[in-house]
């Protein structure tokens, strides 16, 4: 019998790869389907049922290979969220979409693996995944989508398809026809921004040209606390360079350090921004104490002091706070200093690990994106007035009992911004690879 499908439990790596095309059999998997909503072909949920069957003679790693459900949104906005039965939690899971222009279909789900789903062995079946869409209520036409299908048993499928993980939409096929047609491609960028965060210290003249390490007092955060250049760092992850903001405290306020990274330029407004983030729960060094309840955040920010300040953020609270008790929370806030109060959508799971966070600006409000998958959307009034910062900060809320020091901490993999260019999760990871490719370390043409 089917389980529940159970919204919201998704915890979503998002992967940054070349796009290429398959060098492996085009039907090395067959995708068997299950319609679990086929009584109700036009309310506002789609819910499909699927697994994959490994046809070759070798065990295949999941992760190298993704899955895309085809679709047609009907003027809607859709949210997908996955759910894997043989699972206890949705850690190996992530999604995200993307916009096509193809038969029966004008938006894609993909769903990727990470390594924790470990590999399918030769002529194996996989356990099913739940994957829902919904669309805020509205109701969908699902009878004029080219994966739909009115199957209530477990089917061959091939009109839900698997692919090379990182390949373009229609291109990398590992099983199934995908629908005729094309991938739309992603608006121009006329001015962009990029740090790939290469640097060996924060000394290098490269870095202090785009970025401001803050050591002045004073808020957020606990009273008497300093804020800290020591705190940040670049580490080595694989072949990567990373920048390392860090936060402490003994429970003390004078053993109590918080820290900030703040783009020099003030400059940015509408578009698109754009950065990969690994949230940790877990500390660096020393105990996790829940008391602690301490922010990893990236924003951007007008500063507060200007009366047309404003402020778009995502806020982690690993340890809760903020009214959550213990339970892990993102945060997702818009601020104008002449409005009372602010929408905020708390998303309360753990997030611990790698996402690509993608915010856009316009005249018409702030869209939040965690990994492809739309999580907020607040109206024109919290819109940016005039140009803001790009930030990154650690800093505590509350401290838990005095004793051994705690270091927690946060990791980022790149920056990006598209000036007045609105570019989805997967045209922001291409425009990444196309810039590491050409062994681009940072870029800025934004006026």
């Amino acid at each position: 019998m089917k389980t529940t499908w159970k919204q919201g439990l998704l915890a979503a790596v998002s992967l940054v790869v070349p796009l290429s095309e398959s060098l492996a059999g085009t039907a090395d998997f067959t995708v068997q389907y299950q319609n679990y909503n086929a009584a109700a072909p036009n309310d506002n949920i789609i819910e499909a049922g699927i697994q994959l069957r490994n046809n070759t003679g070798a065990a295949i790693p999941l992760k190298n290979v993704v899955v895309r459900y085809w679709f047609t949104k009907n003027g809607a906005t859709p949210t997908p969220a996955c759910w894997w039965w043989n699972s206890p939690d949705c850690s190996a899971l992530s999604l995200t979409t993307a916009s096509v222009s193809a038969t029966n279909a004008d938006q894609y789900v993909e769903i990727r693996f990470n390594d924790a789903a470990g590999s399918l062995a030769a002529g194996a079946t996989s356990g099913p995944i739940d994957l829902g869409i919904t669309f805020g209520g509205t109701n969908v036409n699902e009878a004029d989508d080219y994966s739909y299908g009115n199957v209530t048993a477990p089917t061959a499928w091939s009109k839900i398809t698997v692919h090379d993980v990182g390949s373009a939409a229609l291109s990398g096929l590992r099983g199934g026809t995908p629908p005729s047609g094309s991938t739309q491609p992603p608006p121009t960028v006329g001015a962009e921004f990029f740090d790939d965060f290469t640097y060996n210290g924060t000394g290098e003249s490269a870095f202090t040209n785009l970025w401001n390490v803050r050591t002045y007092a004073g808020p957020p955060g606990v009273s008497g606390a300093t804020w800290t250049a020591g705190n940040v760092s670049f580490v080595t992850d694989g072949s990567d360079r990373l920048l390392r903001l860090k936060a402490g405290t003994n429970g003390t306020s004078a053993g109590t350090t918080h820290t900030e990274v703040i783009s020099r330029a003030q400059k940015f407004k509408y578009g698109t921004y754009a950065t990969r983030i690994r949230f940790r729960d877990t500390t660096l060094s020393g105990p996790r104490v829940f008391g602690d309840k301490y922010v990893e955040t990236f924003f951007a920010i007008a500063p507060y002091g200007d009366p047309n300040y404003s402020e778009q953020d995502y806020e982690y609270l690993p340890n809760g706070g903020w009214g959550q008790g213990n339970t892990p929370t993102m945060f997702l806030t818009s601020f104008d200093r002449n409005i009372k109060g602010s929408p905020e959508r708390k998303l309360s799971y753990s997030h611990d690990g790698w996402h690509t966070l993608v915010l856009h600006t316009s005249p018409s409000g702030n869209v939040y994106h965690i990994d492809g998958v739309e999580r907020a959307n607040h109206p024109a009034w919290y819109a940016p007035i005039i140009n803001q910062f790009l930030d990154f900060q650690m800093w505590f809320i509350e401290l838990g009992p005095a004793g051994e020091a705690r270091t927690y901490y946060e990791d980022v993999d790149w920056v990006y911004f598209a000036k007045d260019t609105y570019l989805d999760t997967n045209a922001v990871n291409a425009k990444v690879t196309s810039l590491r490719g050409a062994s681009v370390p940072r870029k800025d043409t934004v006026p």
